[in-house]
């Protein structure tokens, strides 16, 4: 990696990271506060609108994240048509998806009037979560510090809004809105700021569309999956414990991704200095993919181990004795989060290779796997069933589902071979790196 070119990663890696750990902060401070305001059975309607809301992300997504930062790395001289094509393509599909959450809660909550509201009021930042269209261009060009200070400033905004809804005793469908003032903010921002450096011409044509949903639709199927089979395990307590537990499990869940802005800062960062050598030094392309699983794994690990230590206290200082439940299911989500980020390192590879077809019948396992687990499981050990279902769906998706076709078993191979990079030398360069970090991200907003 060329010294400038670390530089910029650097510096983008550390925006990402900025931004995450501000979000972190709130989320620990603000996010507390509102739990124990609410109360676990309060704040598990939060947390089952949440799941019901996630269901449909994915169909608002059409598939395209990794799809479209690929497309721009490799084809730049069409920034301005696949970006202004995915504009208009997710403008639809959001209005459709808010529409569908919306029916979904009239089919299997009937009556259930408090629901209907906290979804609508959550399901609105899917509409404005079309930013995101914006935060691939900056990825590409490693100037997330745009989208960082957007969504820091949103993320403010929404603090202050749930501050105010402590103050004055505010009923929890006003909660549910927190999110989709965020989106609002960011979209704004972000699109003011797209519109003022980017100097890309903005077009839609249907067959820019057609290509990218041609590249897209099985990253559908896969992100739907993934939605069923993260979400599964909240609905499926909502339906057959009570609000309550879903409360509980939230809390537990709410801690557990607390860490994932670091390796999803690293991931951001690596995703378009991976893909880019994909064409041109394969080697180098497999090298880069090994170490970013291989930090993925050490920084989950860290991550599990602390938790184990630390996370009763964390519990019952956050959320307080009435969330005690949460502390057991804590222990074992931690590792699910931990194998869910290394399946976004992984995914950059199926994307690279063009294996997209085969990661919808690998999460779609998944899927299955978590349906029948926490149907089987939650009526034995309750909340803590849901939580080893998730598990359990988890390591299938990232080590059983690969084995099952020949073209993705390579990245088995990969993965493993990773580990081999952990030797004296890797060591003291990772050691070194880390000396340089602190300097390089003081210049990190003029690198990027």
């Amino acid at each position: 990696m060329k010294k400038p070119l670390a530089k910029r990663f650097l510096g983008n890696t550390s925006w990402l990271m900025a931004q995450n750990i501000y979000s972190m902060l709130l989320s620990i401070v603000i996010g507390s506060l509102s739990a124990r305001y609410l109360g676990p059975s309060n704040y598990g309607v939060l947390g089952y609108g949440t799941s019901l809301v996630t269901l449909f992300v994915s169909i608002s997504k059409l598939g395209l994240d990794s799809v479209v930062i690929n497309e721009l790395v490799i084809k730049p001289e069409k920034k301005g048509d696949y970006i202004g094509a995915t504009l208009i393509m997710r403008l639809v599909a959001s209005i459709i998806s808010v529409i569908g959450i919306s029916l979904l809660v009239l089919i299997i909550e009937p009556g259930n009037g408090l629901l209907l509201k906290v979804t609508f009021f959550q399901s609105l930042a899917i509409i404005f979560q079309i930013h995101e269209t914006f935060n691939y261009w900056f990825q590409t060009e490693l100037k997330s510090k745009y989208f960082v200070m957007s969504s820091i400033i949103g993320l403010t905004i929404t603090g202050i809004w749930r501050i105010y809804l402590l103050y004055s005793g505010a009923s929890v469908e006003w909660f549910a809105l927190s999110t989709s003032i965020q989106a609002l903010v960011v979209l704004i921002m972000t699109a003011t700021i797209f519109r003022k450096i980017a100097q890309l011409k903005l077009s839609a044509y249907f067959s820019d569309m057609k290509y990218l949903l041609s590249r897209s639709h099985h990253f559908i199927i896969a992100s739907m999956s993934v939605a069923i089979y993260m979400q599964t395990d909240k609905i499926f307590l909502g339906k057959m414990i009570g609000q309550e537990a879903v409360g509980i499990y939230t809390a537990a869940m709410t801690i557990a991704m607390l860490w994932v802005f670091v390796p999803n800062a690293v991931i951001n960062s690596a995703m378009p200095l991976i893909i880019s050598e994909r064409e041109k030094r394969y080697d180098e392309f497999i090298k880069r993919q090994k170490a970013l699983m291989l930090v993925i794994t050490i920084l989950g690990v860290i991550a599990g181990v602390i938790v184990l230590i630390f996370g009763k206290i964390a519990i019952l200082i956050l959320y307080g004795n009435a969330y005690n439940q949460s502390i057991v299911t804590l222990n074992i989500l931690i590792w699910s989060t931990s194998l869910s980020i290394l399946g976004t390192s992984i995914n950059i590879w199926i994307v690279a290779e063009g294996l997209n077809i085969y990661q919808k019948y690998m999460v779609f396992t998944g899927a299955i796997v978590n349906f029948l687990a926490n149907l089987i499981m939650i009526p034995l050990i309750g909340i803590n069933g849901a939580a080893l279902a998730t598990f359990f769906s988890q390591f299938v998706v990232q080590f059983i589902a690969p084995l099952l076709f020949k073209r993705t078993r390579p990245i088995l191979r990969i993965y493993l071979e990773s580990f081999t990079m952990i030797n004296r030398k890797n060591a003291k360069l990772a050691f070194s790196m880390l000396k340089t970090i602190r300097s390089r991200n003081k210049i990190g907003d003029k690198a990027s």
